[in-house]
């Protein structure tokens, strides 16, 4: 895959990344946040603040610094993950502006911000105004089942989220991560070919050729699926964990858990296909 890890961006300062976008670096690195989570400032004057990152109050100061001498008029959700939805409501305080996303939570127990439910619910394919600025939000489940992603009107910028990130392959973790929703959520933004030149993630740099990148990606977990394939049928039947070895070969075990889950998501498409059959935690070929 022709990830990219060289990043310039600096925690808690802004960055331009094109005319009326700016970033801000959440100091929140990790195995799954990479350097930290992307905040973006979208339009002058009247701004949209969208993904405010995690409940940090360094973070928070950041965006109303960046801010300041302007009026926050939208906070925008890409999804309920812990590492971009639970600052909204600091912010939403700090401001008086509204937080928009696509529904709260789907799913409990597994990690979600089950706290976070926007004032204002988005459709797929709706379009938010703004000051000098338009955006269209694009349902795109797969790493989250209410993810979002937001096209920016007449500037060939999508905001990716999590959905496709530069620097690295995305988890998806069942019950609310699903495997085939997110493959069919790559094929969505692929039907854009020619909208979109630039991805903006929530983590990692800019995606320039995100087209390129996206056929990347799909082909990567073709091949992860076939590998899960290979390994079940000399193995003869395996639980998910079992098969990250095999599949994946070594890797940091910090890692191991989230792989284990992305394995399940295959798993279950596979039996949707009728590929592969479940007994309890174990997992076989069909034929």
């Amino acid at each position: 895959m022709p990830y990219l890890r060289e990043d310039s961006a600096v925690v808690g300062q802004v960055q331009h990344v094109a005319p009326g976008v700016r970033r801000l670096l959440c100091g929140n690195p990790g195995p799954f946040t990479w350097r930290g989570t992307n905040t973006y400032l979208i339009g002058e004057g009247g701004v949209a603040v969208l993904d405010p990152g995690p409940a940090d109050a360094a973070h928070l100061a950041a965006i109303l610094r960046a801010v300041s001498g302007e009026t926050v008029t939208h906070i925008l959700v890409s999804h309920t993950h812990r590492d971009h939805s639970p600052g909204a409501a600091a912010l939403a305080e700090a401001t008086g502006a509204p937080t928009l996303g696509f529904g709260p939570h789907l799913t409990h127990g597994h990690g979600g911000d089950e706290d976070f439910t926007p004032a204002i619910r988005l459709r797929d394919g709706e379009v938010i105004p703004g000051d000098g600025w338009r955006l269209t939000a694009l349902h795109t489940p797969g790493h989250c089942a209410n993810h979002l992603a937001f096209a920016l009107e007449g500037s060939g910028m999508l905001f990716s989220a999590d959905h496709v990130m530069s620097w690295s392959s995305t988890v998806i973790s069942p019950p609310d991560g699903n495997m085939r929703d997110y493959m069919n959520s790559l094929a969505k933004l692929r039907a854009r070919e020619g909208q979109d030149r630039l991805y903006l993630p929530g983590h990692g740099p800019p995606l320039p050729e995100p087209m390129a990148f996206i056929d990347a990606l799909a082909a990567h977990r073709r091949r992860r699926e076939a590998r899960v394939v290979g390994a079940l049928r000399e193995l003869g039947q395996a639980s998910a964990p079992a098969l990250v070895g095999p599949v994946y070969g070594p890797m940091d075990p910090k890692l191991t858990g989230a792989a284990g889950r992305s394995l399940l998501a295959n798993l279950e498409m596979l039996e949707e296909d009728g590929v592969v059959r479940r007994e309890g935690e174990v997992w076989a070929l069909t034929g």
